[in-house]
C-alpha cells in the first residue's frame, strides 16, 4: 500500500502548468519553500524497509526483520499507478517531475536512475549507498535515465559511530558520486562534516536552493 500526502500551491490554476515533487517518506513539510510554486506529493509506504530497497538483505540489528527488496513493486506504483493519475488530475509540467529522498528514500531514488526515464530531477540526501552491493550494480547496469539532472548529498561522518557496515558510509559515497559523475552531464555532488542524522533542516534548505534553480530551466 502507498499513501500520499498531497499540497497544491495557494494560487493554484488550471490554466498554469506546475513542477511535481514527489518526497519519499512524506515528509513534504522540509519543501515548504516551494509550496507556492510547485505541487509537492508526500510518497508514504506501508513499510519503507521494505519499499525503499532494491533486493533483499540482512537487517543490521537481529532484532528487527530483514530487507525485503521491494524497490522495483514500489517504483511500479509509483511511476506506473500513481503518476498517471496525478498527470491526468492536476496541470503539471511534464518536463519538471522530480523525485528523491532522504536516506533510505535517497538510496531509492538514485537507483530509479536505471529503471525508469520518468522523473527530469533526481536529488539523494544522505543516501544509504552501504546498502549491501548497492555500488556494485550502480557499476556494472547503464544508467538509463542519462539526461536527468542529480543532487547528491552526504555526510563525511555518517556511520561514525558503528563498527559495522554502515561505518563504510563515507567511502561508498565518495565512489558513488564519482561513478555517476562520469555517467551523468548534470550532477551536483556535494559533502557536509555532519552525520546521517544531523542537520537535515539546513540540508533540505541547501537542496531547494538547488531545485529552485532547476526547475527554472
Amino acid at each position: 500500500m502507498l499513501d500520499t500526502k498531497i499540497s497544491l500551491p495557494n494560487n493554484y490554476n488550471e490554466g498554469n502548468k506546475y513542477p511535481l515533487i514527489l518526497l519519499n517518506d512524506g515528509e513534504i513539510n522540509y519543501l515548504g519553500d516551494l509550496k507556492d510554486t510547485a505541487i509537492l506529493v508526500g510518497l508514504i509506504p506501508q513499510n519503507r524497509s521494505d519499499a525503499f530497497t532494491p533486493w533483499k538483505a540482512h537487517n543490521l540489528k537481529p532484532s528487527m526483520p530483514d530487507f525485503a527488496g521491494k524497490l522495483d513493486e514500489y517504483h511500479s506504483q509509483v511511476f506506473e499507478y500513481l503518476l498517471p493519475e496525478l498527470l491526468c488530475k492536476y496541470s503539471i509540467d511534464e518536463s519538471k517531475i522530480a523525485y528523491g529522498g532522504y536516506s533510505l528514500g535517497g538510496l531509492a531514488a538514485v537507483y530509479s536512475l536505471y529503471n525508469t526515464t520518468a522523473p527530469s530531477i533526481i536529488f539523494s540526501l544522505c543516501g544509504s549507498f552501504w546498502y549491501p552491493q548497492f555500488f556494485d550494480y550502480c557499476e556494472n547496469h547503464k544508467v538509463l535515465n542519462t539526461k536527468a539532472s542529480l543532487y547528491l548529498q552526504n555526510g563525511k561522518t555518517e556511520g561514525g559511530k558503528h563498527n559495522n557496515i554502515l561505518s563504510s558510509s563515507p567511502i561508498l559515497s565518495a565512489k558513488l558520486h564519482k561513478l555517476l559523475s562520469d555517467r551523468l552531464n548534470n550532477l551536483t555532488s556535494t559533502f557536509d562534516e555532519y552525520g546521517h542524522h544531523e542537520n537535515i533542516t539546513g540540508r533540505y534548505e541547501k537542496l531547494i536552493d538547488w531545485l529552485k534553480e532547476n526547475l527554472k530551466q
